[in-house]
């Protein structure tokens, strides 16, 4: 069965589960829209020479929910067309996410699904694709969770999960990137030491194979303990480390000499190619850590983290985070928001690619609320990649975008 049937199942599948139970409750929609102008002078992070570009991007979006003692039901797609004054950056992008949860006496189960028809070119946040390529390709995302919770006492619980992922890239070969398949069963104990205190163990795999004719694949497996504290109510911290070992499996293709001809070697003709399995196993650290302060006005939120990710180059990446957040509220209708990220990509073992970067990024923003339903919305992107690959390959981004958003009233709709 193949990735689209697999998604169809599982929707089908969802809904059905889903409407059996929901037989009193409402639909709710909630449509939105928004209309953005942007001027970006590097969209596409290259080090080259290049031009600035105007762009318009049209975004509209529809959200279904209803909810009911027992279930939850929610879909929501979006459309994003944009256009530029550089005709090769077009592009109408979509996306739909659907999940359903069923809630019972001592735990809960969840479904969801998402589909994303983009492109490469990711000005908005930090994307998977984010300076590898300075070409726009098209590219689909597939993504499946299952997940559960139950509770052991009152005080213990566990949640599993298992994620599944698949990316393809539209002719992906002929700039260098591989589409891959990427799944990641998950296991989390959870013991509430106090009402402030909590202690909890992760024990998780992650499997991750790329379409090539090498047949590489690679096995992460990892172990974190950690626990999160209620320092006050208004300081939250939380954290885990642990160790992940990885194992790489791919065919390397070997030149033999035909026997007879070794005095020609390498000559055309006087050889034949033959896969030889080759392994390799690195061992590693991962961890997660958060400090949040909440504010009368705003919140602040300090993290990072360093996973084991896979890349579209064909190789798995140990990749860093480092993520300062920020809001403040300012007046009823008027809110600030910023964000500082650090993102830095190696590849596992002792090779450089394409895929080692270092990724910095500044994004300061308002919002202005006209009245109940209208919004207005400017801010501004600094962008700055470093490629270990090559010396002085470095690009920096400047994006500045205004933006009005509308968002109709919530509407009940009855069966």
């Amino acid at each position: 069965m193949n990735t689209h049937s697999r998604l169809s199942c599982l929707l089908l599948a969802a809904a059905s589960l889903a409407a059996s139970g929901l037989h009193a409750a409402e639909w709710v929609a909630e449509p939105s829209v928004s209309l953005r102008s942007e001027y970006d002078d590097n969209i596409r992070l290259t080090a080259f020479d290049h031009d600035s570009v105007w762009g318009a991007i049209l975004d509209p979006r529809l959200t279904l929910s209803r909810r009911t003692e027992l279930w939850d039901l929610n879909a929501t797609g979006r459309l994003r067309a944009a256009w530029y004054d550089d005709d090769g950056l077009n592009t109408v992008d979509n996306f739909l996410d659907i999940a359903a949860a069923r809630r019972f006496e001592r735990g809960s189960l969840e479904a969801s699904a998402g589909l994303i028809n983009d492109t490469t070119l990711q000005n908005e946040y930090l994307d998977i694709d984010t300076g590898l390529v300075i070409n726009q390709i098209d590219r689909s995302q597939r993504k499946l969770r299952l997940a559960g919770e139950y509770m052991l006492t009152e005080t213990t619980w566990v949640e599993a999960s298992v994620d599944y992922s698949r990316v393809k890239y539209d002719d992906g070969l002929r700039y260098g990137l591989l589409d891959y398949d990427y799944l990641t069963p998950g296991l989390r104990v959870v013991h509430q030491l106090n009402p402030k205190m909590q202690v909890f163990g992760i024990l998780s795999h992650a499997r991750v194979d790329y379409d090539t004719a090498s047949a590489l694949e690679s096995k992460t497996d990892s172990l974190q303990l950690g626990a999160a504290y209620d320092i006050t109510e208004l300081w939250k911290v939380s954290g885990s480390v642990g160790t992940r070992r990885t194992r790489t499996s791919s065919l390397v293709p070997t030149a033999v000499p035909i026997p007879g001809l070794e005095p020609f070697f390498p000559l055309p003709g006087t050889y034949t190619i033959v896969y030889e399995p080759r392994d390799s196993e690195t061992t590693g650290l991962v961890y997660d850590a958060s400090l949040t302060r909440e504010f009368e006005t705003g919140s602040l939120k300090l993290s990072a983290s360093q996973s084991i990710v896979p890349s579209s180059t064909g190789t798995d990446t140990e990749t860093t985070r480092v993520e300062l957040n920020g809001t403040r509220r300012f007046s009823a209708q008027l809110w600030g928001r910023f964000a500082v990220s650090y993102y830095r990509s190696a590849s596992v073992g002792d090779v450089t690619t394409r895929a080692d970067l270092d990724r910095y990024r500044i994004t300061p923003g308002l919002t202005w609320r006209l009245d109940r339903d209208l919004s207005l919305n400017a801010g501004y992107a600094y962008t700055h990649v470093k490629r270990d690959v090559a010396l002085d390959d470095t690009a920096d981004s400047n994006m500045v975008y205004v933006s009005l958003g509308y968002t109709w009233p919530r509407m009940s709709m009855s069966r």
